[in-house]
């Protein structure tokens, strides 16, 4: 959807995705960028949820957001903060092969920190090539799993939520 704010309000919006991360984006020193107040006019936010932050605490025994370490919280968001605006439609068709790591088309994003690969795959739909749902992908350079966004194009006045899944683990990034 689009919505007539700053990501940070829009977080503030959707409470069962996003409580922990507000914390997280807090503890790490990064609200203004979400406010739309940093360097960066537009940003792209490859958003990790409550879910993600809750599975890293329980793994780690942390008893609050705060618990983290801030410069891990730092780290994790900056590589999923891209500082421009790209929508599901900005980003090619392409793939990695699991087997061999090549990858075809698709496009490289510099994040904050580090980079990544980013592609868009379209499923057939009823055996018809390129007619189903299109999945947008990425995966972090120096990481080890491919990572699907599962809400897309969650639009704000200072940039994109491309949501991750709950299922999105810290640890993989």
């Amino acid at each position: 959807g689009v919505h007539d704010c700053s990501m940070w309000e829009y977080l503030h919006t959707q409470s069962w995705d996003w409580d922990s991360t507000i914390i997280m984006i807090e503890h790490a020193g990064l609200r203004d960028l979400f406010e739309g107040k940093g360097e960066h006019e537009q940003i792209t936010f490859l958003g990790v949820t409550n879910h993600s932050i809750r599975l890293y605490m329980l793994q780690n025994e942390y008893e609050k957001v705060t618990d983290i370490p801030v410069d891990f919280c730092r780290e994790i968001l900056q590589k999923l903060i891209i500082p421009k605006r790209i929508m599901v439609s900005d980003v090619p068709r392409g793939m990695r092969e699991s087997s061999t790591g090549k990858e075809t088309g698709g496009m490289e994003c510099k994040a904050l920190r580090g980079a990544m690969f980013m592609w868009t795959y379209q499923e057939p739909y009823m055996n018809v090539p390129d007619a189903g749902e299109i999945s947008l992908n990425f995966m972090t350079r120096g990481g080890s799993v491919v990572n699907r966004i599962y809400s897309t194009d969650i639009q704000t006045n200072n940039g994109v939520v491309q949501a991750l899944g709950y299922s999105f683990e810290l640890k993989n990034i």
